[in-house]
């Protein structure tokens, strides 16, 4: 039986790491594109509900904005990340590890900047059209309060706590990533200190 000589070739090709980069980072870019495209799908459906006076209108067009803006923002970040993925530097069995914190980085980022925005825009909405037009975001109702009761209180409760939801979001990524990095740092200065 002729002997096959692609295992061994793949398993090199996995482990050298540069296999790992090419498919993350293009990853990433499918992600982007995947990004405008929802939010192209998305920005239609939400014309589709909502009130027909002239304040609710003028809301939606707002939110519309912001979802405009949230949508480059994630497409936007991915893409530059991809790059990032791309660019870095090749060292000797440290791939996955880099490539982890940078992911970790990246999805506080992505959380940070969808729900920042998307708060902003959905209580500047429900406010333009005094509570006429709400945004209806499914699983980020949970996170921002705000799709019922007067339209002051309801929009700073959108506001305030979207906003804080995307701080925390942007630290806990930031956290991840560098205490990923401590770790390693650790283990890699325990493994010195038990060599020498």
């Amino acid at each position: 039986m002729p002997k096959l000589s692609i295992v061994p070739a793949l398993l090199r090709l996995i482990s050298e790491g540069s296999f790992f980069k090419q498919v993350f980072s293009w990853l990433l870019r499918l992600w982007a594109v995947a990004a405008l495209v929802a939010g192209i799908w998305l920005s239609i459906e939400l014309w589709r509900g909502g009130g027909t006076s002239t304040q609710a209108i003028f809301g939606q067009l707002i939110f519309q904005v912001a979802l405009v803006l949230a949508t480059y923002l994630v497409a936007h970040l991915s893409w530059v990340r991809a790059q990032d993925v791309a660019a870095m530097p090749q060292i000797a069995g440290e791939v996955i590890i880099p490539l982890t914190r940078l992911l970790l980085r990246l999805g506080g980022e992505l959380y940070a900047s969808l729900v920042a925005v998307a708060s902003v825009g959905g209580a500047l909405m429900i406010w333009i059209s005094a509570g006429e037009a709400r945004p209806d975001m499914g699983e980020l109702r949970l996170l921002l309060p705000g799709a019922g009761g007067d339209p002051f209180p309801a929009g700073l409760a959108m506001l305030l706590t979207g906003l804080a939801s995307a701080a925390l979001g942007l630290l806990g990524g930031y956290l991840a990533s560098e205490l990923l990095g401590l770790l390693c740092a650790i283990e890699s200065n325990t493994r010195g200190v038990k060599q020498g």
